[in-house]
């Protein structure tokens, strides 16, 4: 499950979710509010089970999804999850 949280600073959010057996990594994907099937773009890759996500708008809602990586290629997405920056 993915867990966002406020940064230490102003536009930064911390993600985290539960690692994924043999994933070698993860990408994520974000949104502006409210996330349409168009609206997901790339916003980082990340080789542990963490990410810090910076430089997005204070006080705007941004949706979160992720996807292991692994051998046998791309996991389905995860639940989105949503989050405003501080």
């Amino acid at each position: 499950m993915l867990d966002p949280k406020s940064g230490d600073h102003e536009g930064v959010i911390d993600l985290s979710w539960k690692k994924v057996t043999k994933a070698k990594s993860y990408t994520i994907q974000m949104s502006p509010d409210p996330p349409t099937p168009e609206s997901w773009a790339h916003a980082a890759i990340a080789t542990a089970s963490t990410r810090t996500i910076e430089n997005l708008a204070s006080g705007k809602r941004f949706w979160f999804r992720v996807a292991a990586i692994g051998a046998l290629g791309q996991s389905g997405w995860s639940e989105p999850a949503t989050k405003i920056a501080p």
